[in-house]
């Protein structure tokens, strides 16, 4: 029994050890060894990403440039309108009320007159560009047209009244509309002669204000005989300054 007693003792004394060793082990931190081909985690090494290139055109074209001009300052945005184009021409005809009318334009700068070979006449000024006419004449009266293929269509206005017309364009170059000289007018007498393609003429003479159907004039001189006296008449297109 003796023999024995120590022999316990020194196996309770090992067991005793053992349970310490594993309990130490246990509390102690835990250490991870990298193993071999093992990689850093991509978030924490990988370098930015580059930016990707704009998605081809299926068309094939290259992508669309900035413009050059864009944000320059004094850039033009818009191309200047081209300048009217001025119209030349001799156009005669009639307005719906029965007057006869004769437009003569020579390099944008138009002429009309209107009158029925008795008492009423009209003289206006304006323009004729673009292929239209635009004119003003006293007492607010207003001819505007349209000028086509070889006529003219458009309308008189003076006051509430209003006509329609339409003229055909001179078959040659010779003036259709002729009035008395300035010089003539200064005397007291004013006149109109309109050309009429058949040859005949149409006009209205006033003498100190007093309006009557015009003698024949002479184209070749330009003259008529009034009581005895010459009244002289030049071409209107020659000078578009004498309508009023």
């Amino acid at each position: 029994m003796k023999r024995i007693t120590p022999l316990l003792t020194l196996l309770t004394g090992a067991g005793a050890a053992a349970v310490l060793f594993a309990m130490s082990a246990q509390a102690a931190p835990r250490t991870v060894q990298p193993t071999a081909g093992a990689t850093p985690s991509a978030s924490a090494t990988a370098p930015p990403d580059a930016p990707s290139p704009p998605p081809a055109d299926p068309t094939g074209q290259p992508p669309a440039q900035p413009s050059e001009q864009r944000g320059r300052p004094g850039a033009p945005t818009t191309a200047p309108a081209a300048p009217a184009a001025p119209v030349t021409g001799n156009w005669t005809g009639r307005l719906d009320s029965g007057a006869t009318i004769a437009v003569t334009a020579t390099k944008g700068t138009a002429v009309a007159y209107v009158c029925d070979g008795r008492r009423l006449e009209i003289w206006l000024r304006g323009t004729a560009t673009d292929g239209r006419l635009k004119l003003t004449g006293k007492k607010g009266a207003t001819l505007t047209g349209t000028i086509g293929d070889g006529d003219v269509t458009g309308e008189l206005v003076v006051g509430d009244k209003r006509w329609r017309f339409t003229a055909k364009a001179a078959a040659t170059p010779a003036p259709v509309l002729y009035r008395a000289t300035a010089q003539t007018r200064r005397t007291g007498v004013d006149g109109g002669w309109i050309m009429l393609p058949d040859g005949s003429q149409i006009g209205v003479l006033t003498r100190d204000g007093s309006p009557a159907p015009a003698p024949p004039l002479d184209p070749a001189f330009g003259t008529t005989i009034v009581d005895g006296s010459t009244v002289a008449a030049e071409p209107v297109a020659a000078d578009p300054g004498t309508a009023e």
